[in-house]
């Protein structure tokens, strides 16, 4: 099953940009969006909320979050 996080603090497509890169080192094919504000990750690709936030915090003021 594909795995999705809302993710905080973007706000224009620089930084969907910004956050795709650095999800890349996790998954070559997340998809990053701005409306709404998510990452997807392919299905078998194995990912912690806590591993997202950490590629993450090394770019700038994002976070990841379960989506409900």
């Amino acid at each position: 099953m594909a795995r999705e996080f809302r993710i905080s603090g973007m706000h224009c497509g620089g930084c969907v940009n910004r956050v795709a890169k650095a999800l890349r080192a996790l998954d070559a094919n997340v998809t990053v969006a701005l409306e709404p504000p998510r990452a997807g990750f392919s299905d078998g690709t194995e990912v912690s909320l806590e591993t997202v936030n950490e590629a993450l915090a090394k770019i700038g003021d994002y976070r990841a979050s379960e989506v409900a």
